[in-house]
């Protein structure tokens, strides 16, 4: 089976400066579930934008079972760490519907698809709300809608739980989990991930530590103290 996400030996780092990635190796199958942990400074977003081909990393990342083009985001939805970054239209459901928009679908359809992803996300009756009325956790659901509206095949999610109180990471996990879309999700929170993600990586100095069924390496405390996440 072709892997949706495949990188191998990754390396990056500015001019003049340490490497902030080095040689990372991840993989990512349809329907799985992927975290990678890690405490600040550990490299967890540059790692994502080196997968988009956002920053030029060395080695070899394919997605789809391709190189990374401008095509290949097309069937990728992302979820930044503050939503404001996505959710700047006059209603969240004109957020959710923006990427379909994007894509050459007509209003008329688009607008009842992004309707369908706010309800999966429970903010149906809030659709005509403008998101800076809306709570953090709503906030972030509703940036997570507009990243499914568009039914992609691979999501990534930079630190979805940060500032989220511990019942709106519960709900976030949940609805995570009821998805049939394969997640990348970068995160400190170890009690979000052991809810949500199949397995986990261990990131700290720009290498991967360990990767592993997500229970095993959590039950590792050495381990986890060594990534900085404990």
């Amino acid at each position: 089976m072709t892997p949706l996400l495949e990188a191998r030996e990754l390396t990056f780092g500015y001019r003049k400066g340490e490497p902030i990635l080095r040689g990372i190796s991840v993989r990512l199958d349809a329907g799985e579930r992927l975290g990678v942990a890690g405490g600040n400074g550990a490299g967890k977003t540059t790692l994502l934008w080196c997968l988009l081909g956002l920053l030029p990393a060395e080695g070899s990342i394919r997605l789809f079972g391709e190189r990374v083009t401008r095509k290949s985001w097309r069937r990728i939805g992302v979820v930044f760490q503050n939503p404001e970054d996505q959710l700047f239209m006059p209603s969240i459901l004109d957020d959710a519907a923006l990427p379909l928009l994007n894509r050459g679908l007509a209003p008329a359809e688009a607008r009842p698809r992004a309707m369908e992803a706010l309800e999966v996300m429970g903010l149906a009756h809030e659709a005509e709300r403008p998101a800076a009325e809306l709570s953090l956790g709503q906030r972030k659901r509703a940036a997570l809608a507009a990243a499914l509206a568009p039914e992609p095949e691979l999501l990534l999610l930079d630190e979805p739980t940060a500032e989220l109180d511990r019942p709106s990471a519960r709900r976030l996990a949940e609805l995570l989990r009821s998805t049939h879309t394969a997640c990348l999700i970068t995160s400190h929170d170890l009690d979000f991930l052991g809810r949500t993600v199949h397995r986990l990586a261990l990131l700290a100095s720009g290498r991967i530590l360990a990767c592993g069924p997500v229970a095993e390496v959590l039950s590792n405390g050495r381990l986890l103290e060594d990534a900085g996440v404990l």
